[in-house]
């Protein structure tokens, strides 16, 4: 069977734009050609993804169209996974994050807010990724919803407590895109949903609401949040869980490359206790029931250079050593959002366009967000095919460009990891046993050359 969504690029851009309300069909038609031509060369420039003056002045008006916003560009991609979701079995991770969008740089673009310490200009992005969770293996299911907003500056004394209490919070935009997605399906349906990410501030009530909707939430817990023990006493969870949780079992997993760290295997420490976090005591959560989960802390042995702890706050259910190595392997495929953002950044340069609104930026970012979420995949794909036959899941034009490159005789079986290594390789990857396995920048350039070298093969043979 053959991968559409890295063979054909204009069969792919119809599936995730082909349904968009944008006020107009012809919008609709127009908005499957800029997603192609996006997605063909995510990190070039629009005049350089655009064919003509004409095709240019064409994607230029669409994002500047007032229907054409960035959740209707996005909405059919979101309802996708909505309803992959609904009928996956099994325990499925959302995992949020929020990053900035900075356009610092380009000061004549107008709409923006503040960034950073309000010294920076662009707006803030909240993402959720839909993960499939299987033992200790994912699989990538969609971007399942996307808030994007601006901050103002407010002159102290400007505001009161009832203004500065009705602002939205970076916590209310949490619990939004959970209530947007719906409540979650019952247990009986065989199926489990479960938010996962780092919080720093405004955990209860964001745990609150999602526990509403009959969600699961594994949060890593940031600040010190006061609750009750399993003794019925008060006290701080940070310092409680450093104190009080001994080791109980073990974990390994691997802590993924970062600047100046490389990649390395962690033997964690894990111990874990039931609590239940307090409402607040000021504020309009106040007076609220305490919300009931297990707190799990993770933890390297000592004598290691760099000391690693998690503090997990989890409303799923922890009784014994195979349900902890469970979630604290949920909490380490965290990585992967902000790979996600990494590659929105990077491999598509979000933060490189220049037009000339906040709007149009929003506008262009329902495709790149879209298209950063075919690179990602794109990754996991050459991993998690890999010992497939590569004619079974690549098109065999394709097979035999990269066969005749490795220099493979014809007839021998190449496999899929045998093919996505000779891509990379099209991309600058060398190979060396040190290198691992290829990322989704080497992979995706040497996608982007494959498809030069098979049209020059094709157009040479007619």
């Amino acid at each position: 069977m053959i991968n559409h969504d890295f063979d054909n690029v204009e069969q792919w851009a119809e599936r995730q734009w082909g349904s968009a309300k944008l006020g107009d069909q012809r919008r609709t038609r127009r908005a499957v050609r800029v997603g192609a031509a996006l997605a063909a060369q995510p990190s070039a420039s629009l005049p350089q993804q655009s064919s003509s003056w004409h095709e240019l002045k064409a994607a230029y008006r669409l994002l500047n169209a007032p229907d054409a916003t960035h959740q209707a560009l996005s909405q059919p991609h979101w309802d996708a996974t909505h309803r992959a979701a609904r009928t996956s079995p099994g325990t499925l991770l959302f995992i949020q994050d929020t990053s900035e969008l900075d356009f610092t740089a380009h000061p004549h673009t107008k709409g923006l807010g503040l960034i950073g310490n309000t010294g920076g200009r662009g707006f803030l992005m909240h993402s959720c990724l839909a993960v499939r969770a299987d033992g200790n293996q994912t699989e990538l299911v969609g971007l399942a919803a996307q808030e994007v907003w601006t901050r103002h500056e407010v002159k102290k004394g400007r505001e009161t407590r009832h203004q500065r209490r009705q602002r939205r919070t970076e916590s209310d935009v949490w619990a939004e895109v959970i209530e947007k997605l719906g409540a979650a399906p019952d247990g009986e349906s065989g199926t489990r949903w479960v938010s996962v990410g780092d919080r720093a501030s405004d955990v209860f009530s964001y745990l609150r609401r999602a526990r509403a909707l009959g969600w699961h939430c594994l949060v890593r817990v940031c600040q010190e949040r006061v609750i009750e023990t399993p003794q019925g006493q008060r006290a701080h969870l940070l310092s409680w869980a450093r104190e009080a949780l001994v080791p109980r079992a073990q974990q390994r997993i691997w802590l993924r490359a970062r600047a100046g760290v490389p990649k390395r295997q962690l033997q964690l420490q894990i111990g874990w206790s039931e609590v239940r976090i307090c409402a607040p005591q000021l504020g309009p959560e106040r007076g609220q029931e305490p919300v009931r989960g297990w707190c799990i802390r993770c933890w390297e042995g000592c004598g290691q250079a760099e000391q690693i702890e998690w503090i997990l706050f989890s409303t799923v259910e922890v009784q014994e050593a195979a349900q902890a190595r469970e979630q604290v392997q949920w909490y380490a495929s965290r990585w992967v959002i902000e790979e996600y953002h990494k590659c929105l950044k990077t491999g598509c340069r979000m933060e490189a366009r220049q037009l000339e609104s906040a709007a149009g930026l929003k506008a262009l970012l329902g495709f790149l967000s879209i298209v950063a979420f075919r690179l990602l995949k794109l990754r996991e794909y050459a991993r998690t095919q890999a010992e497939r036959p590569a004619e079974e899941v690549v098109a065999e034009e394709l097979v035999e460009v990269v066969r005749a490159r490795l220099e493979i005789v014809r007839g021998e079986p190449l496999t899929v990891r045998q093919f996505w290594h000779g891509v990379a390789r099209l991309g600058g990857f060398i190979g060396r046993k040190s290198d691992g396995e290829p990322g989704w920048q080497t992979l995706w350039r040497g996608w982007l050359r494959l498809q030069d070298l098979c049209w020059g093969a094709l157009h040479a043979q007619k």
